[in-house]
Parts: structure tokens; sequence; C-alpha cells
């Protein structure tokens, strides 16, 4: 059945298709980043915090398994989303909006966070290194002493070719697929272009939506240059599955545990 094209906002404006293509791997991911964060501070319960925390999806698998949690973010729909489906628990969360770089002021109040985590590349829509030594700043005064910052993310490999994933997500009668098309940067910059092809299809016809949009890339070099110049250090690097692997080591996604240089 034809369908319309959106070229414009993509996933990020549509919170409940949002959730419904990325929740289907919650689970795993929490899994890998439970065996990172209790390889460095014990088993807990923690308190973990989430910047860019988009539809909630991890912090109400985490409240489930008796962590408090607490998120931002600067899109309120995505808020709004995120509040519904965690209200089925009365206490141990919390939400405010706030973009990467000023979360102190809308988290005033909260306590210190045990664990800060980042995922899938979300620290690399940040466009300069300030932005991201900004956003460091503010996660340092929200971390209890001997907190940990988890960033999962890509770093650039001189051999990295255009690439592709493939995400797909049901909901009742709702079905969502995602293609996602890599393409790194190949005139010596340091944007990778990300182009998004979405197929939705509801009980009253099928839609297909296209955007695309740019990610900062880094080489390990530079990521270690840019973590070490905001007062940070790497302290572990770990693959997608939580395993503990030496720095510098080639992966195709990795969990950097960051701890404040104090």
């Amino acid at each position: 059945m034809p369908g319309s094209v959106d070229t414009g906002g993509g996933l990020y404006l549509e919170p409940a298709l949002y959730d419904v293509v990325n929740t289907p791997g919650t689970a795993a991911e929490l899994t890998a980043l439970g065996r990172v964060v209790r390889g460095h501070r014990g088993r807990g319960p923690h308190r973990w915090l989430e910047p860019a925390c988009g539809s909630g999806r991890y912090l109400r698998s985490l409240r489930a398994r008796g962590h408090q949690v607490a998120g931002y973010d600067p899109l309120e729909g995505m808020l709004a989303y995120a509040r519904r489906r965690l209200s089925r628990w009365t206490d141990g969360w919390a939400l405010a909006q706030a973009d990467f770089t000023t979360p102190a002021v809308a988290l005033a109040g909260l306590g210190a966070f045990d664990v800060a985590f980042c995922p899938v590349n979300s620290l690399r829509h940040l466009p300069d290194d300030a932005s991201v030594a900004a956003h460091l700043a503010q996660v340092r005064g929200l971390l209890a002493p001997g907190g940990l910052y988890v960033v999962g993310l890509d770093l650039l490999r001189p051999d990295a070719l255009p690439d592709e994933d493939v995400w797909t997500g049901s909901r009742g009668r709702l079905r969502v697929h995602e293609v996602m098309q890599y393409l790194p940067p190949d005139d010596g910059g340091r944007t990778e272009q990300v182009v998004v092809q979405m197929m939705v299809t509801r009980p009253r016809g099928t839609t297909h939506h296209g955007w695309a949009y740019g990610l900062r890339t880094y080489t390990d070099l530079q990521w270690s240059a840019l973590v070490r110049h905001a007062g940070w250090r790497r302290v572990a690097t770990h693959d997608s599955a939580g395993r503990a692997v030496a720095a510098g080591t080639p992966l195709a996604y990795q969990l950097e545990v960051l701890q404040p240089d104090r």
C-alpha cells in the first residue's frame, strides 16, 4: 500500500514509534551495563541517571529491577511519554526537561547518583568538543564520590566502511521496520552521516518515513584527548556484552567507563 514520506523531525518526534522499535534490545543492553557497573561499583541497588533519556525505556527497566532512576531530555513529547510509562511506580524515579549541557539546575535537589549512562552514540549528537566538555562538567556535578559515567559509542576506525543496521519492533497491531545506514566521513571531516528509512504499519495502512542526521566522529586518540582535557579519565573499556577489553581494542561498539579525575 503506498504511504506518506516524512523527511523532517525524524523518529525523535514520535515517542511511541521510537519506543516500539528500540525496546526489544533493552534487556540485553541493560544486562551488559549491569555487568559493567557491578565490576566497578558492586551489585547495588544503585541510583542511575540517564542524560537524553528519550522514551524512558532504560529507566523503566532499571526501576523494575529495583534501582532508583532519573533522566532528562530536551523534548517534552518524549518526557510526557516516559512519565506515562513510569507512572506504574509511585516513587523511585524522576524526570526533568534539560539539554545535554544544562542539566544541573533542572535536577537540583535529587541528590547524587552512583551511575550515569549515555548509550547508543547519543553523546555523538553533540557538535563539537566544547559541547562534550560542558556536558561532562555537568555530569561531574551530579555524580556521587566514586561515581561512574558509562558512555556507549562507536569510535572511528581507519578502515571504516559504510554500514547498516536493521531494527524491527511491534506492539499490538503496530509494526515498525527501520533501516539505518552509516556513512563515515570521506573528506577528512568529523561527521558521520546517518540515513534512516522506516516503514510503519498500522491497521489503517502503511506509511514510509525518511530522514538523515549527522554524528560527530572520534578516533581512539581523539576520544582520549577529549576525556583528558575535560578533566576525566578512561577507567575501562568494555565490549557490547559488558566484557572488559584492553584500551584501544578495535570494536564495533564499546562501553566506556569514565570517572572525574579529581
